[in-house]
């Protein structure tokens, strides 16, 4: 038997998907009161609303039904998992860690390390945390166009001499497909051959755009 003869059927992808999706509407999005904003990154920059996903990221359940989405997502769209899990702290760190934990329940062996932010100081020096092997690098993220994380990553691993796979995976792809049709798959900051796979966007959570500057 395959490893992909164990992927999760059309229903229950769908079944996670709407659990997962209330979850994060519920939980994972914070929102500003009414005629009120909160700081956002740039400089002079403020938001009505903001994702914090990581109150999702580091619960057993959501961190289950993610990975068996995702696990159907690559075994239909990309056909195997000849690959490694890897991507810059802090936010990926409970995916580096809980998809090969859960994914090994159907049979699928995943090895996994972390990328820092900044090169340690002592010691080894290094920029990656975990055992690396020479297998092409799927970068993981909670979010795409939302910042140059997954872009400093890919820098990294481009200065170990280490391949990056073709596909990024992302739990929410921060843009509205129904407004970048042309660049639904992708992330304005990796180079242009890196497709991204997420499970959300901001369509799915009636989002738009809310930088404001002042």
């Amino acid at each position: 038997m395959s490893k992909l003869d164990n992927i999760i059927t059309d229903s229950k992808y769908e079944l996670l998907r709407e659990q997962v999706h209330e979850f994060i509407q519920d939980h994972c999005i914070i929102r500003a009161e009414p005629g009120r904003y909160m700081e956002g990154k740039l400089e002079g920059s403020r938001y009505t609303w903001a994702f914090y996903l990581r109150n999702g990221l580091y619960r057993t359940d959501f961190m289950s039904a993610i990975t068996q989405m995702w696990m159907k997502r690559v075994a239909e769209e990309i056909g195997h998992f000849d690959f490694q899990l890897s991507g810059l702290e802090t936010a990926s760190t409970p995916m580096i860690v809980g998809m090969p934990i859960y994914a090994q329940a159907f049979g699928i062996t995943l090895n996994g390390f972390s990328i820092r932010k900044d090169q340690k100081t002592y010691a080894m020096k290094n920029w990656l945390e975990g055992g690396a092997t020479e297998q092409p690098v799927m970068l993981l993220d909670d979010m795409s166009n939302s910042g140059n994380s997954l872009r400093k990553a890919y820098d990294i691993l481009e200065w170990h001499s280490m391949e990056t796979f073709s596909t990024a995976f992302t739990l929410v792809n921060k843009i509205n497909h129904n407004v970048h049709k042309s660049n639904r798959d992708k992330d304005f900051m990796l180079p242009e051959h890196i497709k991204i796979m997420s499970l959300f966007n901001l369509d799915d959570f009636d989002l738009v755009g809310n930088v404001e500057l002042h």
